[in-house]
């Protein structure tokens, strides 16, 4: 270090020295911050990789989005017994999505993976919706490809088909799929927060991509957890409100007494119902709802606070419109290309497509010719 540098820490330093000593703080009372790894543009995310294009939380959905050109691959984690990370929005095989070894749809509940090995995930074939799934398929099917003998992938393969692909920029906003209300079934094999952050935590590390990944979950307590791990870490607090669509959509509970089991110990009503101030109580940066769940009020006020508001699932052009004009910072959909072409007519920036024809996971970026039915009460989100 050159003389001037020198002269320039030494001054800083006792700039600081002076400022402790004048209001009586010490070294250990200055909280020390990081620079969050965030996306730099509008954050556009493919909920589980696009599932109204490909099969959802798959390598194939992955790669889809990659090549479209997203700016984040959003994805849902489960634990095995074996205690690998694989990718799955339900803990149990689903029965929309699922055929088992003897190629028939699974039955529902049946196959929780959290008991299953890796081996006994991988024989399942995820590739090809149940066009006998109802609304499910009729909202998220119609326009899906099929890829028969498509595999439930592992986060480390997720990491390694970015790298295959040569794409050294694209996020992944990756959720612990915990369940921490004793009153639901999911919650008997539910992995302990501190175990389930630290098998997560340790695949980041393995692969480099602390820099690149946002971890969100609805349990925050495993969003604490990953903050024990490595506080430079992004967190997404995950929340929704919507009792009309069952029990496990109430994670706030507010005007119920007590904390809430979904927020580490936090009381909403303690914050009079505003959960962009829960979430910046448990160190979140990103603070994620249900899309109806936002205002512009609840906006600036995230903004204010230093967090970024990028709400769940958003598949109407206009809802999307709405949302951008909100000042939102990004968007989960279900139709990444629907949103990618809006940006691109608003002129906002998206990012750059990646191509890789000779990988296995290829399928372009097509989607099939049919029209999804739209879904009230949040069918869009459900499942």
């Amino acid at each position: 270090m050159n003389k001037a540098g020198r002269f320039l820490k030494c001054f800083i330093m006792a700039g600081l020295t002076t400022t402790l000593l004048v209001s009586g703080a010490t070294m250990n009372d200055i909280r020390v911050t990081y620079a969050k790894p965030l996306p730099q543009i509008f954050d556009l995310e493919a909920h589980r990789g696009g599932r109204d294009a490909r099969p959802e939380n798959t390598l194939i959905s992955f790669a889809y989005a990659m090549e479209l050109g997203v700016t984040t691959l959003e994805m849902d984690m489960q634990m095995t017994r074996d205690g690998r990370i694989v990718i799955s929005h339900n803990s149990s095989m689903n029965k929309h999505l699922a055929k088992g070894p003897d190629g028939k749809y699974v039955e529902s509940g049946k196959y929780d993976i959290r008991t299953m090995t890796l081996a006994q995930v991988k024989q399942f074939d995820l590739g090809t919706m149940n066009p006998a799934a109802g609304d499910y398929y009729e909202s998220h099917g119609k326009t899906q490809i099929a890829v028969p003998g498509t595999k439930m992938p592992t986060l480390e393969e997720v990491f390694e088909l970015a790298a295959a692909y040569g794409n050294d920029k694209v996020m992944f906003n990756i959720e612990t799929k915990s369940y921490p209300d004793p009153a639901f079934a999911e919650a008997k094999n539910n992995p302990a927060p501190a175990v389930f952050a630290k098998k997560v935590y340790e695949i980041v590390k393995k692969y480099h991509m602390e820099n690149r990944v946002m971890v969100q979950s609805f349990d925050w307590r495993t969003l604490k957890e990953i903050n024990k791990l490595d506080p430079k870490i992004t967190l997404v607090a995950l929340t929704c409100e919507q009792p009309s669509w069952g029990r496990d959509s109430v994670c706030r509970q507010v005007g119920e007494p007590g904390a809430s089991p979904w927020m580490a110990g936090l009381d909403i009503d303690d914050f009079k119902g505003d959960y962009v101030k829960a979430a910046k109580a448990i160190g979140a940066d990103v603070v994620s709802p249900y899309w109806e769940e936002l205002s512009n009020e609840l906006v600036s006020e995230a903004h204010e606070l230093g967090m970024k508001v990028v709400p769940w699932t958003v598949n109407s052009p206009d809802k999307m419109n709405m949302l951008i004009d909100m000042g939102v910072d990004g968007l989960i959909t279900d139709k990444p290309w629907i949103l990618r072409e809006l940006l691109i007519q608003r002129g906002i920036p998206v990012a750059e497509p990646t191509i890789n024809s000779h990988s296995p996971y290829h399928t372009d970026t097509g989607i099939a010719a049919g029209e999804g039915k739209k879904l009230h009460k949040g069918g869009d989100s459900a499942e």
